[in-house]
């Protein structure tokens, strides 16, 4: 019997920008009421022919966009960078800090459920007080390297890859560095060069796929020049946001035998 398992190495990319849907509300003497969230329609998982993990990793990370990751935490003595100094900070929705003059500092990030990316508000009093929304950075690079094996048998029916999910799950882009005996779904369109290794390039609807002319259980992929190159064929643009990068096996069958799959030196850069 068939079966696939996803043990992935999950790199959460890094949230997309604050948008305009991040609000703040400050010096005022009572606690405003939260304006309800934007409803969105959930969205189904995506499948291709070849079969997709029954689960995915659902923390959000952040194509175009990439800083850092979104941070989450209250402190009562954080301080952000820079000459000012400040008694509390608090990047979580609706962070709250009754200070001492009368006045509630309010992080009224009501739409994070559509994911805006971070804001930080910081302050001394109601009369002190900063907001700061880092905002999106374009990508300069973004490599990953790894070590793998599967321990493949004749039977084994796998293939370690990079799964990176666009705009939470409703584009996958694929690239498949060890693969015995599959296919990935859509059809080949052309041969590339990326990074300096060649890769057979597939799509379909939602779904792109690099797959590595040869065999590598060892090497350094340029995960960048993949998602330009989707760019310049028009399959992805600037408005889309980089969700997850994630690294693992995809595993049909090991042909009824025990089979170990390892990942040693991942490692996972972008700038």
């Amino acid at each position: 019997m068939k079966r696939r398992v996803w043990p992935a190495v999950v790199a959460a990319a890094p949230a997309s920008s604050a948008a305009a849907h991040g609000q703040v509300l400050s010096a005022v003497k009572h606690k405003p009421r939260h304006r309800p969230p934007h409803k969105h329609k959930p969205k189904p998982s995506p499948t291709r022919n070849h079969g997709s993990p029954s689960q995915r990793p659902t923390s959000p990370g952040a194509i175009t966009t990439s800083s850092s990751p979104r941070p989450s935490t209250i402190s009562p003595s954080a301080s952000p960078t820079g000459s000012q100094s400040w008694g509390w900070c608090s990047s979580d929705a609706f962070g709250t800090w009754n200070t001492s003059d009368g006045f509630d500092l309010y992080n009224n990030e009501w739409n994070s459920s559509g994911h805006p990316g971070p804001q930080r508000i910081c302050g001394n009093s109601g009369r002190d007080w900063e907001l700061s929304q880092p905002g999106a950075q374009l990508l300069q690079s973004m490599t990953s390297s790894y070590a793998e094996n599967m321990n493949a048998v004749a039977g084994t029916d796998a293939e370690p890859a990079y799964d990176i999910w666009i705009n939470d799950l409703s584009k996958e882009v694929m690239f498949w560095v060890d693969n015995h005996g599959q296919t990935p779904a859509g059809s080949k369109v052309a041969t590339v060069t990326l990074g300096g290794l060649t890769w057979n390039y597939y799509e379909t609807s939602g779904y792109y796929a690099f797959v590595l002319n040869h065999n590598a259980t060892t090497s350094t992929v340029d995960l960048l020049a993949g998602i330009k190159y989707l760019m310049s064929r028009g399959a992805l643009s600037g408005n889309d946001k980089l969700w997850q990068v994630n690294f693992g096996f995809e595993v049909c069958s090991t042909a009824g035998h025990p089979e170990p799959f390892t990942v040693s030196n991942y490692t996972l850069a972008s700038s």
